[in-house]
């Protein structure tokens, strides 16, 4: 079976897109004529005055800093020029609100109009600017096509920025200080006051976007807030390889499903606020509480996105000042004395020399596999102390390709776990290692008699699990459940005050 390609007018906006392709259409009165400079893999030529036009084709999606990108792009438009922005549409051209981008693994960001702007109103001053043109692309797409099948037709948001001069007023007041000397009243501008006891909440927002292995951990805190609160609409929201189990838990109302990190944990570092508008639009209506159960605070900043009563998190309120309950998290609980958590990528694995290798994956087209019982990606040999670990392979198995993908995991060459990945989620691979310096492998290998699936492997990731001098990530989350149900059952909850003028 032939995997689905672009066509060449698709490959071509793979490769930046050009001005030439937008030139008629909503986007003549730029692109028509003039001084054009298109952005490329080559800084942006300057000259003392700017250029009138410079276009940016399907080139923020891929970057890792989009607010130092729109500055340089917008920095070498003269005052009175345009920067124009196009990128591939979410719904149209990936046909889905998670990456990785089905069209263009290299993708870092999808993006809809509302997140394009919200991009540029972080990167840009305001009122350096005016927005002249913000549309949908959309010329010849064919809407009866299956999801599978590559687009045809238009499918792209287009922005158009004129850079203006910024004016001598902002946009806030200053205040006029008019006092002639020190004034030593003592009037407090705020008042904190002990919030009654919320008893019987009815509903809750938890955020536990972690990968597979973090998911588990937490199971335990899960587990303990359904029992704290038997009568409470608990919603959680979770990565997409973690929706299969948390309903199979039954211990929720609801599951959402949204994607903050790469499934692969091994891939590139995305930018995680730029999530923004889309857990807005994910993540609906209000709540008595919402909790972060992540232990890092990378997510934090989700929570005062959500209309919510009473916030929980970890940290404290030095750093996280709309937190109502947190619970401070020793800094030093990373260092050598924890539990071992190691990101193993797929430059540390083997494979067949048929396979395509990228910096980040291993791609198997399973058509090309000769069955002769032998592993087909094999890896990375480490030296592991005594211990229970659990690991998490990174694994996208193709589900439009016939056939099966078996896994296995040695210790010193004796098979301690099997089995064949079913489904889209990967199942955890708990083992334990007996020996100090046992050599830990992960083999992936065709199944007797079935074809080998196309399937991309990134790595995996290997946890070391047990106790140790610092609180571990399992026992971080459970504290903070019940410090949620301590202060909200029957202490109360601490808020701030400000009495009206």
């Amino acid at each position: 079976m032939q995997r689905p390609t672009l066509g060449s007018e698709h490959e071509t906006a793979r490769r930046g897109g050009s001005p030439e392709t937008y030139r008629h259409g909503p986007l003549a009165p730029w692109l028509g004529s003039g001084d054009i400079v298109a952005v490329g893999a080559a800084p942006l030529p300057r000259n003392e005055d700017g250029h009138a036009i410079v276009f940016a084709g399907y080139r923020l999606q891929d970057v890792g800093d989009f607010r130092a990108a729109i500055r340089d792009w917008m920095g070498a438009v003269r005052i009175g020029g345009h920067l124009v922005i196009v990128v591939p549409h979410a719904f149209l051209f990936e046909r889905s609100n998670a990456l990785p981008s089905r069209w263009r693994p290299e993708q870092r960001r999808l993006y809809t109009p509302a997140a394009l702007l919200d991009e540029v109103e972080e990167a840009l001053i305001p009122n350096s600017y005016r927005v002249r043109w913000l549309g949908d692309l959309d010329n010849g797409y064919n809407y009866r096509l299956e999801r599978s099948v590559p687009p045809v037709g238009r499918h792209d948001i287009a922005l158009v920025l004129e850079r203006t001069p910024i004016p001598d007023w902002d946009l806030t007041e200053r205040q006029v200080l008019t006092a002639t000397g020190p004034d030593f009243a003592f009037e407090p501008g705020h008042t904190r006051l002990e919030r009654p006891a919320v008893s019987h909440p009815t509903r809750i927002l938890v955020l536990k976007l972690d990968h597979l292995g973090d998911f588990i951990m937490g199971l335990p805190a899960l587990e303990r807030l359904r029992t704290g609160f038997p009568d409470a609409e608990i919603t959680l929201v979770v990565g997409s390889w973690n929706v299969g189990m948390a309903e199979e838990t039954g211990l929720f109302e609801r599951v959402v499903a949204f994607d903050v990190f790469p499934r692969n944990s091994t891939e590139e570092k995305v930018d995680v606020h730029g999530k923004t508008t889309l857990f807005r639009e994910t993540v609906t209506g209000e709540y008595d509480i919402a909790i972060d159960l992540r232990n890092d605070d990378d997510t934090r900043f989700l929570l005062p996105l959500v209309r919510a009563d009473i916030r929980a998190g970890m940290g404290n309120r030095a750093k996280f000042p709309y937190l109502d309950i947190f619970l401070p998290v020793d800094a030093t609980r990373h260092g050598w004395e924890a539990v071992r958590i190691e990101e193993l990528s797929a430059r540390e694995f083997d494979c067949r020399g048929v396979f395509r290798r990228t910096h980040h994956q291993i791609a198997a087209r399973g058509d090309l596999i000769r069955q002769d019982g032998n592993a087909v990606v094999w890896g990375p040999y480490r030296h592991l102390l005594p211990g229970q670990y659990l690991f998490e392979p990174h694994i996208d198995i193709d589900p439009r390709t016939p056939g099966l993908v078996a896994y296995d995991i040695a210790v010193d060459e004796k098979v301690l776990h099997r089995g064949v990945f079913g489904g889209a989620e990967t199942p955890p691979m708990i083992f334990r290692n007996e020996t100090d310096g046992g050599r830990f492998e992960f083999r992936l290998w065709p199944v007797d008699d079935e074809p080998l699936a196309d399937f991309q492997f990134f790595g995996g990731r290997l946890v070391r699990q047990g106790a140790s001098s610092v609180l571990h990530q399992s026992e971080y989350t459970t504290l903070l459940v019940e410090l949620l149900l301590l202060r909200v059952t029957q202490a109360g909850v601490l808020r701030e005050w400000t009495p009206p003028a």
